[in-house]
């Protein structure tokens, strides 16, 4: 039981100390995870796949970049793939469209300051951590890792000798009977 409950520890501490980092990456600006919502990347991005984005400056955007920009309205995020670009200014306005959809996107993007262009893609996580972050799963997983911190401190029955330190059972003075 207690390798059991320690392994769980392990891979819980492995997983905490990675999403920290995300977490610090995001915090200093360096990345944004994003979900992906809908097929209209496909097959280069599915729904449900994380994709990890990158600021970097309006004027550095390039045609063919996969590119995050706020809709028209501002009210939602857009990924899609660059196909022409306007230098007004500092500024760009900028046509995209999705690998999966038949024509561009009906309004221009402005793409001001800084802009995000894919890093990386994992697929299918954006849905696991969708999944996970509901209190219906979250809460039990919390439950496992208290679990697992159980198990490692419990004591093993077979071990009541010491058997766990035989440097130190070794260096013991015998008893004599008497």
């Amino acid at each position: 039981m207690r390798a059991v409950g320690g392994a769980g520890l392990w891979v819980g501490a492995v997983v905490g100390v990675l999403l920290g980092l995300v977490w610090l990456a995001t915090a200093l600006g360096l990345i944004r995870p994003l979900i992906v919502v809908s097929g209209s990347m496909e097959p280069a991005i599915a729904a449900g796949d994380l994709i990890i984005d990158r600021p970097i400056r309006a004027s550095e955007l390039e045609v063919g970049d996969i590119a995050t920009l706020p809709s028209s309205d501002g009210t939602s995020l857009v990924t899609h793939r660059v196909v022409w670009i306007d230098p007004v200014g500092e500024d760009r306005l900028v046509g995209m469209q999705g690998d999966a959809n038949a024509s561009a996107d009906q309004e221009p993007y402005v793409a001001q300051g800084d802009v995000l262009v894919l890093a990386l893609t994992v697929p299918g996580a954006g849905a696991v951590l969708e999944a996970v972050s509901r209190p219906v799963v979250l809460i039990p997983i919390g439950l496992v890792l208290l679990a697992c911190a159980g198990m490692y401190l419990m004591r093993d029955p077979d071990d009541e000798d010491g058997a766990d330190e035989p440097a130190l059972a070794a260096t013991r003075p015998e008893r004599a009977g008497g």
